[in-house]
């Protein structure tokens, strides 16, 4: 093992918990029908979570192997996210009356939301860090 790699533990954790809230609150959206939202038919929809979640893992993968593109594919990934749920659904959790399935869905928008931006916080200070004292580049995966 190459000494001179960087250790992500806090983004492989927050990208661990970002995906704990991630994947229930996909299964929320299908319960309300987002994806029809945009036109989606259900084998798409489930083409596309299955595609998610392999993309999803991939980026655990190489962050786990610490290399410096899955630091960069989390930021990426806890960006993306907190952003789609800021702008999807905050707007309609700030309506009157229940939302979704009550607490448990705010909880899980919200949970992805703050480990989203920890993520991506997190992650662009690794690199500024990594920027200043010459970092590392990727190597071939084996």
């Amino acid at each position: 093992m190459d000494n001179n790699r960087v250790n992500y533990p806090r983004e492989v954790f927050l990208y661990i918990l970002l995906g704990l809230f991630a994947f229930p609150h996909l299964i929320d959206d299908f319960l309300y029908d987002i994806p029809a939202e945009f036109g989606l038919t259900n084998q798409t929809t489930q083409v596309l979570s299955g595609v998610f979640l392999v993309i999803f893992m991939l980026i655990l993968r190489v962050l786990v192997l610490r290399k410096r593109s899955g630091l960069i594919g989390a930021i990426f990934m806890g960006s993306f996210l907190a952003l789609a749920g800021i702008l999807k659904h905050i707007p309609l959790i700030l309506q009157p009356g229940p939302y979704w399935s009550g607490w448990f869905s705010e909880t899980l928008i919200f949970g992805m939301i703050i480990s989203g931006i920890g993520l991506t916080i997190s992650g662009v200070i690794n690199l500024q860090r990594q920027g200043k004292t010459g970092g590392e580049k990727d190597e071939k995966i084996s």
